[in-house]
């Protein structure tokens, strides 16, 4: 029993974390929180239905949905939020401009979603084969490929920051953009792929819980929820701790809600975090940076 919520638990877990991420990767990136990411993540989800609904196999769904989630994503960072950074305000009016920003686009973003599919849920309906036996008990094989999918990304994103010149980029503006653009690195063109890159992880956990939760327009009010808290414990703005965290709150949540009861589930999520706001606010990995908003 024990076993079973433990692996139940490292897969919710995993899609949080895919969705603490992308927070952390774009705090990293522009020093802000994105308040509308959860309406990336539902973006995708959408993207995945539509493609999966036209009878295209569930791969190649789940690859244009993440290529559109994106190109979307660094169209709106350009168009909408770009500007609001290069004000000429000091960094706590450009800082808090952007947060409403994020509401903002949240609001709009759900309205959409609303207008196009309606309110009732979204079904895949996608197959991914019987029940899969692991010892006494049996468990429904999307749980697996969830692990799968999660581990294999978070493997790219070390191989991406740690041997590629994109992701060395990535790491040198995320602790000063000043001293990076003097010693060659394109700010603006790293922060776009930033935003880009974090909008394919958010699809990617869109699409995946759409295959447990189903698809609706406000599917990531709590999603985010749990994202922030998830980035929160790990250390914002670290990416690794951004998927330690998850994990860390998919489990506690899912065998703490078996033995409190499922209702108590979210209470826990954010009990959790309050805890390391107040006793350890830089996360389980800290993560040193000049200053952040």
């Amino acid at each position: 029993m024990i076993f079973d919520l433990i692996i139940i638990g490292l897969s919710v877990g995993a899609l949080y974390g895919l969705l603490a991420l992308s927070v952390s990767l774009i705090y990293a990136s522009l020093d802000i929180i994105h308040f509308a990411q959860g309406e990336i993540f539902t973006m995708g989800a959408f993207f995945g239905w539509i493609f999966y609904s036209h009878n295209i196999p569930f791969i190649p769904s789940l690859l244009l949905a993440v290529i559109c989630t994106s190109i979307i994503a660094v169209i709106i960072q350009r168009v909408i939020y770009k500007p609001i950074l290069k004000m000429s305000s000091g960094f706590s009016v450009r800082g808090l401009t952007f947060i409403v920003a994020g509401f903002g686009m949240s609001i709009i973003l759900q309205n959409v979603f609303w207008l196009l599919f309606g309110a009732v849920s979204k079904n895949y309906g996608a197959d991914f084969g019987e029940m899969i036996d692991l010892g006494n008990m049996s468990m429904q094989p999307i749980y697996l490929i969830v692990l799968v999918v999660a581990t294999f990304l978070m493997l790219l994103i070390h191989l991406l920051l740690k041997k590629t010149k994109i992701g060395l980029s990535m790491k040198a503006i995320s602790y000063n953009k000043q001293i990076s653009s003097l010693m060659g690195i394109d700010v603006d063109q790293v922060t776009s792929f930033s935003f880009g890159l974090a909008a394919a992880m958010s699809a990617v956990s869109g699409i995946l819980s759409a295959q447990i939760i189903f698809v609706r327009f406000n599917m990531a009010s709590v999603m985010l929820l749990k994202a922030f808290s998830a980035a929160v414990i790990g250390g914002l703005g670290n990416v690794y701790g951004s998927m330690v965290g998850g994990l860390l709150i998919g489990v506690i949540e899912t065998v703490g809600g078996s033995v409190l009861g499922t209702e108590y589930k979210d209470v826990i999520s954010f009990a959790i975090m309050i805890l390391f706001l107040l006793f350890k606010p830089s996360g389980l990995f800290a993560f040193r940076t000049k200053q952040k908003a």
